[in-house]
């Protein structure tokens, strides 16, 4: 897992500088840990996100996080019988969404980042080395809301930003776009 990552990591093209620095960053964290996928590792640990648009590619599927208080891709953590993080962005995918139709894209990543989450029950604020990868549902399938998820909702790609303008977010719509027209 830890040598195809980093071989996915270094052959991304970094859509701008804080991408190129957070790509460097994921390759040191990964080469520093064991398992860089073992949600107990306290200091942080690789998670995978499932950027989903629908196949007219004019909506992406979005989730209000019960625990964030926010919207946002679909994503999380690995689980053990996850074979690499691709396959952590696919599991969530399916669970998160409820939908049958969702299949991957593209093998390559579409975008990473590094954020902080908050310390809760025990476990201190760490790092999340979300690896997020591009997906493609039907937007008429029914969706089923989950324990993580208040909402699902698809969003037209011109108002995401009023959902949720943050950087990453920002960059996998730009970046999405970019696929989208290949």
């Amino acid at each position: 897992m830890k040598i195809s990552t980093i071989a996915q990591l270094r052959e991304m093209t970094p859509f701008e500088e804080v991408e190129k620095e957070m790509i460097h960053r994921m390759i040191n964290f990964i080469n520093a840990h064991e398992n860089p996928m073992d949600q107990k590792l306290e200091v942080g640990h690789l998670t995978g996100s499932a950027w989903i648009v629908n196949k007219e590619r004019t909506k992406a599927l979005f989730t209000y996080h019960t625990k964030l208080g926010m919207w946002l891709q679909l994503g999380g953590h690995a689980e053990v019988e996850d074979e690499s993080i691709k396959h952590t962005a696919i599991r969530e995918a399916y669970e998160e969404s409820g939908l049958e139709s969702v299949k991957l894209v593209s093998e390559d990543i579409l975008s990473v980042d590094i954020h902080m989450i908050p310390g809760r029950k025990g476990f201190p604020d760490h790092l999340h080395y979300d690896i997020q990868f591009l997906f493609e549902a039907d937007e008429n399938e029914t969706l089923v809301i989950t324990s993580e998820s208040n909402d699902l909702k698809w969003i037209s790609l011109e108002d995401i930003p009023s959902y949720n303008n943050e950087k990453s977010i920002m960059r996998m719509l730009e970046k999405g776009k970019i696929v989208y027209e290949e």
